[in-house]
């Protein structure tokens, strides 16, 4: 954001050397005091990434459970510079990309791009035989009590999916 508001980078440098800001990675500095979002962070570094799966799960609130392994998702032929360990990347047609794409913010207040729980829905009913089956059943069986919860969406985002009748099926055992 320097160079974005014409802050000359020298002025990084000093505060560097005087150890009033710590370099995080390429680009992003924080001072002694601040917080490693890694959410944002990371996001900052993969602008096309956008949380999905377990990990938007995470990020919306609906599990307490910390993601070992981010789970991010972009789409076919996009290439990440380096590929760190504990992350999960899920590769969709263009197409279907940016279907459900939502801002929420991490717990020290950035905004991250992640999936609706409708998408995430859509995609853990999509890819059933890959999910952990306790994770799969807990996500499918809360989704009536979800306090955001959109069924246009739903079937909105199920129907760019292609996978309109697996929704429908999955979501008329939960509401029998």
């Amino acid at each position: 954001y320097c160079t974005e508001n014409n802050i000359p980078t020298v002025y990084l440098s000093r505060l560097l050397k005087d150890g009033r800001l710590l370099k995080v990675k390429n680009g992003i500095y924080i001072t002694k005091d601040g917080d490693y979002d890694e959410y944002y962070f990371f996001q900052h570094q993969y602008k096309k990434a956008i949380f999905s799966y377990e990990t938007a799960l995470y990020l919306l609130g609906e599990t307490d459970k910390i993601p070992w392994n981010m789970d991010v998702t972009v789409y076919n032929g996009y290439k990440f510079n380096e590929k760190s360990g504990g992350l999960n990347v899920h590769f969709v047609k263009k197409s279907i990309y940016d279907v459900g794409i939502i801002e929420k913010p991490t717990m020290f207040g950035n905004k991250v791009k992640l999936y609706s729980y409708e998408r995430t829905l859509c995609d853990f009913i999509l890819h059933k035989e890959e999910m952990d089956i306790e994770v799969y059943v807990k996500l499918i069986r809360s989704y009536p009590t979800y306090k955001e919860k959109n069924i246009h969406s739903l079937y909105d985002i199920a129907t760019k999916m292609g996978i309109e009748n697996k929704v429908r099926e999955v979501m008329e055992v939960v509401y029998e």
